[in-house]
């Protein structure tokens, strides 16, 4: 299983540094190539595919549509603060995976 990433420049670079090899860069994807390289990566032997919050919130309706190409579980998109920090008014999607997963809130 490998790890895929979208996201910004800097977040792509530096987990590039960090030995992730499937990254891709959101300005070089056009609006309509994002929903192809989507699906490839739903398709492909993909864990977990990162997705940056500012990248998410830009392509949330691309997102739901293509989580119907889920095989299972996998691939799990996890929602992860860009190289600016993470957004304020985000809530934490990996407790919301956990409270989805468990169906209660574990505090």
């Amino acid at each position: 299983m490998e790890i895929a990433l979208i996201g910004d420049r800097h977040t792509v670079y530096g987990f590039r540094l960090a030995g992730i090899r499937k990254t891709f860069l959101i300005e070089q994807i056009r609006q309509e190539d994002i929903r192809g390289v989507l699906n490839g990566l739903f398709d492909d032997n993909i864990g977990i595919i990162l997705v940056t919050e500012k990248v998410a919130g830009e392509i949330r309706h691309i997102l739901q549509e293509t989580d119907r190409f889920r095989k299972g579980i996998m691939p799990i998109v996890v929602e992860i603060p860009d190289s600016g920090g993470p957004l304020p008014e985000k809530i934490d999607p990996m407790r919301e995976l956990i409270k989805r997963t468990v169906g209660f809130e574990i505090a």
